[in-house]
C-alpha cells in the first residue's frame, strides 16, 4: 500500500470531534419531545376528576400555613357556621373540616322527638339552609351521605322494631328533604348504624352513661368527593 492510500485510510478512521461535543443534545430534544407526546396523550384520554383537582388545590394551599385554602367545603363551613351562630344552635350542631371534605353533625334534638323519625318543624329552617348552601356550593362532583345514629337504648314498636330501622328512618327522611330541595338523587346516599359507632370519648376525658347516650343521638351529614 503506498503512502497516499495509508493517509486516506486514516483520515477515514479518524473521529469528528468537531460533531461529538454536541451529539448530546440531539439525545436530550428526542427524549423530551417524547415525553411531551406522553403527556399529552394521558390528558387527551383522562377523566378529569374536580375531586382531586380540589384535594390537590388544598393540600398545594396547606403547604403555606399563612394561606387558607377556599374550596366548597370551606364555604360550606363558612355559611353554615354564619346560620348556626345567627340563630343560638351551637350546642345542636357542629361543622367540621377533614381531609375528605365537611361534616356537619346535628344533635337529635335538633331534627326529631325521641323515638320519632319525623323531622321536627322547627327543623325544617335549618334543613332549608343545609339544602341551599350544599346546592349553590358544592358540585356535580360531591357526594352527599347521611348517617343515622342512636344510642344502645333498645326500642321496641310496630314502626320501629330496633334502632337499626330507626337510624335508618331519620337518615332517609333528611335524604328526602335534600332530594326534594333540589339536590340529585345520584349524589345522595343514606345509611342507618343504630348503636354500632358510638362516638370516642376524647383521651383524658370522662363522661356518664347519659351523657355518652346523648352524644350518640345524632345525625351526620357529609359531603365528600367522589
Amino acid at each position: 500500500m503506498n503512502h497516499a492510500a495509508k493517509q486516506r485510510g486514516l483520515r477515514r478512521r479518524r473521529p469528528n470531534y468537531d460533531d461529538s461535543s454536541s451529539s448530546w443534545l440531539v439525545t436530550y430534544s428526542d427524549a423530551i419531545t417524547l415525553l411531551l407526546a406522553f403527556f399529552v396523550m394521558i390528558l387527551s384520554v383522562s377523566d378529569l376528576n374536580q375531586g382531586k383537582v380540589e384535594a390537590l388545590q388544598q393540600g398545594l394551599a396547606e403547604v403555606n400555613a399563612s394561606q387558607q385554602p377556599t374550596t366548597p367545603f370551606t364555604d360550606i363551613k363558612r355559611g353554615l357556621d354564619d346560620f348556626v351562630k345567627e340563630n343560638g344552635l351551637e350546642d345542636q350542631v357542629s361543622v367540621t373540616l377533614d381531609q375528605r371534605g365537611v361534616q356537619i353533625e346535628f344533635a337529635n334534638v335538633a331534627l326529631y322527638d325521641s323515638g320519632s323519625a319525623d323531622l321536627k318543624d322547627n327543623a325544617l329552617p335549618l334543613l332549608q339552609e343545609l339544602s341551599r348552601v350544599i346546592r349553590d356550593v358544592s358540585g356535580d362532583s360531591h357526594m352527599v351521605e347521611v348517617e343515622g345514629h342512636t344510642d344502645d337504648v333498645p326500642i321496641t314498636t310496630e314502626q320501629f322494631p330496633s334502632n337499626w330501622e330507626l337510624s335508618s328512618a331519620r337518615a332517609t327522611h333528611v335524604v328526602k328533604y335534600l332530594l326534594a330541595s333540589g339536590i340529585a338523587k345520584e349524589r345522595l346516599k343514606a345509611s342507618g348504624f343504630a348503636d354500632s359507632r358510638p362516638k370516642p370519648v376524647a383521651e383524658g376525658e370522662s363522661e356518664s352513661l347519659e351523657q355518652q347516650r346523648k352524644d350518640n343521638r345524632r345525625v351526620v351529614v357529609a359531603v365528600r368527593r367522589y
